[in-house]
């Protein structure tokens, strides 16, 4: 799934990995997802086209904040623009407007020392009528992020970081064209749709927030963190996404004369 090729990507460039060998049976599949390629690696077989009975968004470094929009349309294009199956414009809207603020948060909070700020993957299953986003980065995690912003040390001390992250307006820099609503309008957004959940893991933390009937949001510590954060979006493509609803449920918050949104 694209998560595993996110975070083995990560790890294999934070220990300077010189090669990396898979079993064969899912060696050409690796391949087609562009694993080796993502992390400068040379990839020891030749492929074309991607996974039979899917649509991806193969493994894709993120280096320029200025291209965020368009890896934002690309990703969303795996699902907005498959012959047949059309998507609405409001959930259309809603997925590049939420894989644009959490591409954002990537490059803003990971504190990359080298050009990679992240790597992004994505996969749609359309006998199954799911899709998955996963964006992740092996930075200073959201613990030492938010630590950065005084007014919030009581709670990070009494709390998880992943849930306060998901909490509208809470950024380590806030006031500094950061509104602290990235993650929290994934978060709705996937509460209020039947079928979908958004995943975050941060070093030794996690929030997991689950859509549908009985919507819940859960927040535990990892017995193994990972370095850096992952989060994790997936979406039951046969319910539409509606951001407006999300927005339509939040205080309307004033920061230096400019709405949240």
């Amino acid at each position: 799934m694209p998560y595993h090729f996110v975070t083995l990507g990560l790890m294999l460039k934070e220990v300077r990995a010189g090669q990396l060998g898979l079993p064969p049976e899912i060696e050409g599949y690796a391949a087609r997802m562009k694993l080796w390629d993502a992390i400068g690696l040379e990839s020891p077989v030749k492929v074309s086209g991607g996974p039979r009975g899917t649509h991806f968004h193969a493994l894709t470094p993120l280096v320029d904040l200025n291209k965020v929009g368009d890896v934002a349309i690309d990703l969303s294009n795996l699902v907005t623009s498959h012959v047949g199956k059309p998507c609405n414009e409001e959930t259309a809207s809603s997925l590049y407007t939420t894989l644009t603020e959490l591409l954002g948060n990537c490059y803003h909070h990971a504190r990359m020392e080298d050009d990679l700020h992240g790597l992004v993957c994505a996969q749609t299953w359309y006998q199954g009528r799911r899709a998955q986003f996963a964006i992740g980065d092996s930075g200073i995690g959201i613990r030492a992020s938010l630590s950065e912003n005084a007014d919030l040390k009581k709670r990070l001390d009494s709390g998880n970081a992943c849930s306060l992250a998901l909490r509208l307006g809470i950024s380590s820099k806030l006031g500094n064209k950061h509104s602290g609503y990235g993650l929290t309008v994934a978060k709705d957004l996937a509460l209020q749709t039947p079928g979908s959940s958004l995943i975050v893991l941060s070093h030794g933390e996690a929030a997991v927030a689950k859509g549908g009937a009985r919507a819940v949001t859960e927040y535990t510590k990892l017995k193994h963190g990972i370095a850096g954060t992952l989060v994790v979006f997936e979406w039951d493509m046969k319910t539409p996404l509606d951001i407006k609803g999300v927005y339509a449920g939040w205080p309307k918050v004033e920061e230096d004369g400019d709405d949240f949104f």
